[in-house]
């Protein structure tokens, strides 16, 4: 009874023992179970994570990648504008981009395009031009007064949308201008901010910006921000439509990851936003979100980042729930089997004891094989997910065994992520196919360092086939992995290097070489095996060259340097070649290794980019970089020699119009042929360079002095000037102008003569074609004044500082206003109102002339619309400058402008050429003259009489008035010569047909004398100044002329009586030199002419008055008052002869007093010649018998 009790109670605390491990085991599989539910559900939110971070990373560098290209695509606008050597077309520009393909290679693009840089004063100038192609309306827009334009003249492809932005001024709108400004200032690419492209329309408008290069003059420094903003010219850009941008860049494919784009904004500012992927908006919000900037050439995108559906569905998964599932029912198993084989432990136990030692004793024996072979062992449970590592598997791992938690989620996660999803599905197939399980992959330690380890595992089943376990051991194998890596790289270097490679022994046979060796010398690698590699020498470096070499390899190791040597096909061939040694570890050489680059295109390539840095392409002659050198020396040369040289720039003369003519192709021809002539007129010791377009430079060396100097000069413009052939069975007479400084003479720098030889060149152009100017430093301080003026004035003509006067016409005899002539004023703010002879001269030979002789024109046909809408109609004539003129295309021109005011008549409008104008090219501005009077328009000869008019040239010029130059008119009452000028001018009107005005109508007097001649038109400050715009129309209204004017009616004085009209004239000046003497003690002796004059009044009035009209009383008055002053002047000119001189004031007046009472008596003769010309009907009498028949106007 004892003995029974003892063991009932021990198989109590066994049953007791038994459930407690039952129920122990399912909380802690239970736990375990939670356990891996709460890692692999950490594990699938980490790999989501890193997925998205991964689409985050990959979109944005799609974009940065894109906009790189982007980038690329606009420096290859910019070479192309580089390398040009003139202003690109339109066609160049067109087939540049579309050899590039843009739509093809760079989706997502709008278009590439330049923008022209534009000054205030070219924008007219630029309008025409671009007009001039064919765009009849184009303009720059927006319209209105800016310091500086751009205008986009280049947009390709010029489709209907692009076409929107032809001509806008980018520059006008800030956000546009403060990246144009980045760009022009760091040389650097630029995008600009959120913008709405001019090219949207009403539909699907988008955000959009823009990116720009600028695109800077050639051969000008650019290293400063100052110089890169004076050599800017314009800017090669492409515009972006955002939503088509993002879609070349993205594709079309499902996006995992959606995003928003923010121009340099916060994302909760709308106007900010450049991009959303949303095509709607949607309530539910996205599980992971990214905020990121992008860098741009100056700017930064702000990116916020969402997960889409698509990619949520992607990357979810259900091994979490798998994992508490199958662990919720593997726990409930084993609970079910530890319960059911607790009733069995004590059997077990006994056979457990008797076989650990066994066991233990194997376990360790398999330890020490593991530590052998740097193996760990696991083995995992395919029923259960049980997981076991032994010691080594943590070492392998690198973690502490006692604190890492062995199971698969775990296990997995150690792994590289690129390998996990591989290692799963292997390990998976192994299961599923009964197979072995046999892989490598990629782990990182706690350091962070990467190695490699390679799984074997055997699945075990049990009776019935169905996979139970799975175990394997680890090896680390980094070490043999990177050794085979390295092997692997090695040779797929050698195999695949563009650089030929020959590998020779110690005794310099050749090994081995590589494809690339084949590929450069033509020997394939059995034909060069075995041999030295001395086989390839070209013959053109001695012995001791190669001694040199390989005493430097025994010396040093390795030698670089470039050889030449012959290939198999007996050509020729550099190389840059470098040999090194390699030794074994007794310090021994064991192999030479050769490592060559065929260079033979590189060095042509070198040379010829020598040749173009220092040539003119297309004529061959040494251009500006060589040039500079070449002064320098030949200044060197004049110093060392004690001689002069002579620095000659040489400009064309008619260059301009054989290209505009004919085309650049003839342009370059001829260009070429001009350089051969300066060559072939040189001596040896002389060089000529091309600066560009048609300038040129020659240096003359050895000069003794001026006279040698101007004998080369003249032998030069002798030789250059003469008729070319420009065109099939065309020629055109060329010259040249040339400008001369002399050294050491003009004792300055290289840069500095040649700014003086340029200054003397236009000196010499200004004073005709076929000219040269020697510098003169006095000169050049005048030109620099000049150019000064110029600008001022241009600045004057773009701040619209000049206005416009007029001065009325009218017909004297009818007191009719016929119209006005245009004078320009400058209103300065400083000094106000400008005299025109104080700026005008300076226009007139200057291309500045034509800028403001087409605002004169615009100006004058706007005025007339205006007065026109009034109910006022006046006759406006405008001065021409010559250069304006003989402008090309000066008729179409002004067709243009007469069309833009089509309610003004062309009738309303005449033009005034200058006489010398005219007879500088009588043929061409004949041409000219008829094409603008076909328009309408009439012209009149201005200052008539000036310049040196034959009667065959006046017969030749198609103008319809003569202007007689104020001079004469001014001048012809006290000058006889200038009357006698006046009045054949008159003459020559008459005889050609074509009416005449006089200008400089400053009196009464004036108006008369020229109504007696035949002249009814008349202009001067006799009928009124020159008055602003919107005082001429009620002047016109208040206008009536002289009395005077209106009794001499139609009368014209026979030319026998002109004696009596300027008599009065003539006494005043006799009168007044005389009292002149008296008043200074000075003998009296008056001018010769004015003697003459007085006295052809006398001789008249003996004569032919007499004959004429000495029965009228008033001619018989005439003759005492006549007598009396005569007598007085003889005593006071010889007081001797009876008449003791008086007090000078009292003379004075006496004299005064004589004269006034001869004008009177003339003046009564003259009113009775007219008044009986406007009772009686003119008759010829030769023989008069009454007063009344002597009276013959």
């Amino acid at each position: 009874m004892k003995s029974r009790m003892p063991r009932e109670r021990r198989s109590i605390v066994a049953l007791l023992h038994d459930e407690i491990t039952a129920w122990l085991v399912l909380a802690i599989s239970l736990a375990i179970t939670a356990l891996g539910w709460y890692v692999s559900d950490s594990y699938v939110a980490r790999r989501t994570s890193d997925r998205f971070s991964f689409e985050v990373s990959d979109a944005v560098q799609r974009i940065r990648n894109r906009m790189l290209e982007y980038e690329q695509v606009l420096r290859s606008g910019v070479a192309f504008f580089d390398a040009m050597e003139r202003p690109a077309t339109r066609t160049e520009w067109r087939t540049f981009v579309e050899r590039m393909r843009i739509q093809e290679h760079f989706p997502g693009i709008q278009g590439i395009g330049y923008a022209q840089m534009l000054a205030p004063g070219k924008l007219l100038p630029h309008i025409a031009s671009v007009r001039a192609e064919g765009f009849d309306t184009y303009t720059v827009k927006p319209e209105g007064k800016r310091d500086i334009y751009s205008a986009i003249v280049y947009l390709e492809p010029f489709d209907w949308r692009n076409r929107r932005a032809f001509g806008y001024d980018m520059y006008s709108n800030p956000m546009r201008r403060a990246a144009m400004d980045h760009a022009r200032d760091t040389g650097a690419a630029a995008v600009s901010g959120r913008v709405v492209l001019v090219q949207e329309t009403s539909a699907d408008v988008q955000a959009g910006f823009l990116v720009y290069l600028p695109v800077y003059r050639p051969d000008t420094p650019t290293d400063t921000v100052a110089r890169r903003r004076e050599a800017l010219i314009g800017f090669v850009y492409s515009p972006f439509r955002m939503n088509d941008l993002m879609r070349g860049i993205l594709g079309n494919e499902v996006a995992q990851v959606g995003f928003e784009l923010y121009d340099e904004g916060v994302p909760e500012r709308a106007e900010s936003l450049l991009y959303d992927s949303r095509q709607t908006s949607t309530s539910k919000p996205a599980n992971l979100s990214a905020d990121t900037q992008i860098p741009l050439s100056g700017r930064i995108w702000n990116a916020r980042f969402h997960s889409t559906e698509s990619f949520e569905t992607a990357t979810r998964s259900s091994l979490p729930t798998l994992i508490a599932g199958g662990g919720l029912l593997i726990d409930l198993l084993l609970f079910s089997i530890i319960w059911s084989l607790g009733t069995e432990r004590r059997r077990v136990q006994r056979k457990v004891h008797a076989m650990t030692a066994d066991v233990r004793e194997a376990s360790e024996r398999l330890d020490l094989a593991q530590q052998a072979a740097q193996s760990g062992t696991w083995d995992l449970d395919l029923q259960t997910g049980h997981l076991f590592w032994d010691a080594r598997m943590h070492e392998l791992y690198d973690v502490d065994q006692a604190a890492f938690d062995v199971d698969l989620a775990a296990w997995q996660e150690r792994l590289h992520p690129g390998d996990r999803d591989r290692v799963a599905a292997e390990r998976q197939g192994a299961v599923d196919s009964l197979g072995r399980f046999d892989t490598v992959f990629r782990i990182r330690d706690r350091h962070g360092k990467l190695r490699f380890i390679q799984a074997h595992a055997t699945v075990h089943t049990d009776d019935s086939g169905t996979a139970q376990r799975l175990i394997g051991v680890n090896k680390d194998i980094t070490e043999r992995y990177e050794s085979e890596q390295k092997l692997s790289l090695a040779a797929s270097v050698f195999d695949h290097a563009r650089d030929g490679i020959i590998i020779t022994d110690a005794e310099r046979r050749i090994i081995d070489v590589n494809p690339a060796f084949t590929a450069v010398t033509g020997y394939s690698r059995e034909e060069v095996l075995g041999k030295n590699p001395a086989l390839l020498r070209s013959g053109r470096h001695d012995e001791d060259f190669y001694r040199k070499m390989w005493a430097q390899i025994d010396a040093t190791g390795s030698w670089r340097g470039e050889i030449w040597n012959r290939r198999k096909s007996g050509e020729l061939f550099v190389q840059m070649e470098t040999i090194s040694t390699i030794t074994d570890p007794q310090g021994n050489v064991s192999r030479y290794i050769a490592v060559f680059t065929d260079i033979t295109r590189l060095i042509e390539q070198q040379e010829k980019l020598e040749r173009m840095a220092h040539f003119d392409a297309l004529t061959g002659l040494p251009n500006r970089v060589l040039l500079a050198d070449r002064i320098e020396r030949a200044m060197a040369s004049a110093r060392r020699n004690r001689t002069w040289l002579a620095v000659c720039y040489l400009d064309l003369d008619g260059f301009k119009p054989v290209n505009d003519r004919f085309g650049h192709a003839a342009g370059d021809s001829l260009l070429v042929e001009v350089a051969d002539r300066l060559q072939r007129m040189l001596r040896e010791s002389d060089s000529v360079a091309r600066l560009g377009g048609d300038e040129f430079v020659i240096l003359l060396g050895e000069i003794d002095g001026f006279p040698s100097c101007e004998r080369a000069l003249e032998r030069l413009l002798a030789g250059l000037t003469d008729d070319y052939v420009v065109a099939e069975r065309a020629t055109s007479k060329i010259s040249a102008s040339v400008g001369v400084t002399l050294y050491p003479h003009d004792d300055v720098d290289a840069d500095t003569l040649l700014r003086h030889a340029d200054h003397a060149m236009y000196l010499a152009k200004e004073g005709g074609r076929g000219r040269y100017h020697i510098f003169d430093s006095e000169e050049n301080r005048n030109l620099q004044v000049r150019r000064q003026t110029l600008a001022r004035i241009a600045c004057a003509l773009r701040d619209e500082e000049l206005t416009m006067h007029y001065q009325p016409k009218v017909n004297m005899r009818t007191g009719e206003v016929l119209g006005a002539e245009a004078l320009l004023r400058w209103n300065d703010p400083e000094r106000g109102l400008v005299p025109p002879l104080e700026f005008l001269p300076l226009v007139e030979n200057d291309d500045l002339s034509i800028d403001i002789g087409a605002w004169v024109l615009g100006e004058v046909l706007r005025q007339q619309s205006c007065w026109l809408a009034d109910g006022i109609e006046i006759k406006v004539s405008i001065n021409i400058s010559g250069r304006h003129l003989q402008q090309p295309g000066f008729a179409s021109e002004l067709e243009r402008l007469l069309r833009t005011h089509p309610e003004v008549p062309p009738t309303l409008i005449e033009l005034e050429v200058l006489e010398t104008t005219a007879l500088s090219d009588i043929a061409r501005v004949s041409e000219i003259i008829g094409q603008c009077r076909a328009l309408g328009v009439t012209v009149s000869l201005d200052d008539f009489g000036t310049g040196y008019s034959s009667l065959t040239y006046l017969r030749r010029l198609p103008a319809d008035t003569l202007k007689i130059d104020c001079s004469f008119v001014r001048d012809m009452l006290a000058d006889p010569e200038d009357l006698a000028i006046v009045e054949a001018i008159i003459g020559l009107s008459e005889a050609f047909q074509r009416q005449v005005i006089a200008e400089g109508v400053e009196t009464e007097e004036h108006g008369k004398l020229l109504l007696r001649l035949g002249c009814e038109l008349g202009q001067g400050y006799g009928i009124a100044r020159p008055m602003p715009a919107a005082g001429l129309p009620e002047w016109v209204r208040a206008y009536r002329q002289p009395a005077g004017w209106r009794q001499i009616g139609a009368r014209r004085c026979p030319r026998q009586d002109l004696p009596l009209h300027v008599a009065k004239f003539h006494y005043g000046n006799l009168v007044q030199s005389v009292i002149t003497a008296l008043a200074s003690g000075q003998p009296i002796a008056p001018p010769q002419a004015i003697l003459l004059a007085a006295s052809e009044f006398s001789h008249w009035y003996r004569n032919e008055g007499a004959a004429r009209y000495g029965a009228l009383d008033e001619f018989r008055a005439v003759d005492e008052a006549h007598a009396a002053l005569h007598r007085l002047l003889d005593a006071v000119r010889l007081p001797g002869a009876g008449c003791a001189r008086q007090d000078a004031a009292v003379m004075a007046k006496r004299l005064r007093d004589r004269l006034e009472a001869l004008e009177q008596r003339l003046l009564a003769l003259e009113h009775r010649l007219d008044r009986s010309a406007s009772e009686t009907p003119a008759r010829t009498r030769h023989s008069p018998s009454t007063a009344e028949e002597a009276i013959d106007p």
